[in-house]
């Protein structure tokens, strides 16, 4: 807090010349000195040519507010923005240039910080008080896009969809009144996910295809057309739709209808082929062209009732190798089906590029690993992202399956929980975002991350992030579900658990939100309806530990000491170091308030888990 002399001359009386503003300085500090006396007050210091205050004797609100911003807890920085009570040094002007240019400066920096800081904050409060804070964000910068933004996604995230819109027709008629300029890309891109999930919604196939049982799409792989002709590729063709057939109905997951017969060339019989052909959710098609001893397919699924393209992809390779270039297809053709599918029943449209081929069959392998949700598929998926990511470091999907088959490792027990693998798969998730903000599967993963890393407000905001984003996404109500429940908020954990199973049906991942269900109810002291539904997620998941975890503990609060101790056996037989003292946090994460989280132990060690 010490200067020069000449500087803080020159500062303050930049209209003078250097003799009169030295001079100006030094009666100034008299004056301020003999004020100072009579009050007791000893705060200018001065040392040779430096001069300026003593920093333990002052209190600067500007440097609370600025150090504490980076405050993580939605109540530490809810104080410090109380500091923010308008405009640095507003009304004051010194008419010398230099200061006031300072001054002005400082102003707008201060007050892009505050605005920053109110957002991050109404992102970590519930819905309402954000909505709140984005009226005063609006109130403090009319023309700020991203509080406009951040107005939308609270409202979608309250249920209130047309308010959001309207939101963003405010937002385009500030933007040309005052400033002339249309809205960004970014608001335009959340105005259009909002606007065409209604759409999604109105357009939807209703039909289930006769024989499909709820929840398991229908397939028909129709014939490979052959551009080019020549006849031997004739036989590559049927044999690539015979391997894709195949490889297909061993997916347990879709009902594989039989193979759409090829249209005859003269259009005679259409309507009747047409009309004894199964009807069928999707449909597989494809093409192939030859260059020499060059191959390339191109394949591509389309969903029957709207006609739109769910998925596509080409693949180039060598005719001397055909039956390996058919596998290579047909593999590939399974992993992006069984994902794209994934992604379309949850209504969510992947918005990262998928990088080039390699790294997307990779990545696609890796989840494939990832769903099965074993300790050694996730082992064997991490390996497959790890090579994803060594071929493309700035690849969001690769940076993102990484972080969430980390994540998920650590869950499992698969990883040790430790430090650098927990901040690598943050760091991972944050740079997927950066990469695309709009992504709701990012977004889940963040929280993911963050809920490993204890940061339960931070995780819950990514969560409205994404749901915002997309409404309809059953990993953010069921992500979102699971944090509510570990901070103790039973009736709105219980209510998105639910959102989530809904929206989510026989998906793989079913069980994840089902346990959510039994961290709410144990919270809620709903022992004997959480001991319930953890015997249906152990069924379902065995060796999903955290589940076993919560069965033995609602097991040994129900007097059930019987089933407790068979509860422990079983985790103990997959992680045999498991003990009262790594287990929470450690296998599981840890409820915020102490009385839950107490009683939890209290259950486990009832149960028969050793101490530490």
């Amino acid at each position: 807090m010490m200067t020069t002399r000449e500087r803080l001359a020159d500062l303050l009386w930049s209209d003078s010349d250097s003799e009169h503003s030295r001079n100006s300085l030094r009666q100034t500090l008299s004056v301020l000195r003999r004020d100072l006396a009579r009050a007791g007050l000893d705060l200018i210091h001065s040392r040779r040519d430096l001069i300026g205050l003593r920093p333990e004797r002052l209190r600067v609100d500007v440097e609370e507010f600025e150090t504490g911003l980076s405050a993580r807890s939605s109540q530490e920085l809810e104080t410090v923005l109380g500091y923010y009570t308008g405009p640095f040094l507003d009304g004051l002007y010194l008419g010398s240039n230099a200061f006031d240019d300072w001054a002005a400066s400082e102003r707008d920096r201060l007050l892009n910080r505050a605005l920053a800081s109110l957002e991050k904050l109404a992102r970590l409060v519930d819905t309402e008080a954000g909505l709140v804070l984005a009226d005063r964000l609006l109130a403090m910068e009319p023309t700020r896009e991203a509080s406009y933004r951040l107005k939308m996604e609270l409202l979608v995230a309250c249920g209130q969809r047309d308010r959001a819109l309207r939101t963003y027709e405010a937002c385009k008629d500030i933007l040309k009144k005052e400033l002339d300029v249309a809205v960004s890309p970014e608001t335009h891109a959340l105005w259009q996910s909002l606007s065409s999930a209604d759409a999604a919604l109105a357009t939807m196939p209703v039909n289930v295809p006769a024989g499909q049982r709820a929840g398991r799409p229908s397939i028909s792989v129709a014939d490979v057309v052959n551009l080019t002709g020549e006849r031997g590729d004739d036989f590559f063709a049927r044999g690539l739709v015979q391997d894709i057939t195949t490889a297909l109905s061993e997916v347990a997951d879709y009902v594989v209808l039989a193979r759409l017969p090829a249209l005859p060339k003269n259009g005679a019989g259409d309507e009747a082929r047409t009309a004894e052909a199964p009807r069928s959710r999707y449909v597989l098609s494809g093409s192939i062209q030859r260059s020499g001893d060059e191959l390339r397919v191109n394949v591509q699924l389309v969903d029957a009732a709207s006609g739109q393209n769910v998925w596509a992809q080409k693949f180039d390779g060598n005719s001397e190798n055909a039956l390996q270039f058919q596998d290579r297809i047909a593999q590939s053709v399974v992993l992006a089906v069984t994902l794209e599918l994934q992604l379309t029943n949850w209504k969510v449209r992947d918005k990262s590029p998928p990088g080039p081929p390699e790294v997307r069959r990779l990545v696609n392998e890796a989840l494939m690993k990832y769903f099965e949700m074993t300790r050694d598929s996730l082992m064997v998926g991490l390996g497959l992202a790890e090579k994803a990511y060594s071929l493309r470091h700035d690849n969001a999907r690769a940076q993102r399956t990484l972080s969430v088959i980390t994540s998920m490792a650590v869950a499992f027990g698969a990883l040790p929980r430790e430090p650098g693998q927990i901040e690598h798969a943050l760091g991972l998730a944050e740079a997927a975002v950066r990469a695309v903000p709009d992504d709701e599967i990012a977004r889940c993963i963040l929280s993911f991350a963050l809920e490993s890393s204890g940061r339960i407000e931070e995780a819950i905001a990514e969560c409205r992030h994404a749901i915002s984003l997309n409404p309809s996404y059953p990993s953010g109500h069921g992500d979102i579900a699971m944090l509510f429940a570990l901070r103790g908020q039973v009736n709105e954990a219980l209510h998105e658990a639910n959102e989530a199973i809904r929206l989510g049906t026989h998906d793989v991942i079913d069980f994840w939100r089902h346990h959510s269900v039994v961290m709410a109810r144990f919270a809620g002291e709903d022992d004997q309806r959480a001991l319930e539904v953890a015997r249906k997620v152990v069924r379902t998941k065995p060796g999903f530990v955290r589940g076993a975890l919560y069965w033995a503990a609602a097991a040994s609060a129900t007097g059930n000491r019987a089933e407790a101790s068979r509860a422990i056996h079983h985790c103990l037989s997959q992680l045999p170091h498991l003990n009262l003292g790594n287990v929470c946090p450690g296998f599981v994460p840890r409820y915020v308030k102490d009385l839950h989280h107490a009683r939890f132990l209290e259950m486990l060690s009832q149960a028969g888990l050793p101490s530490a």
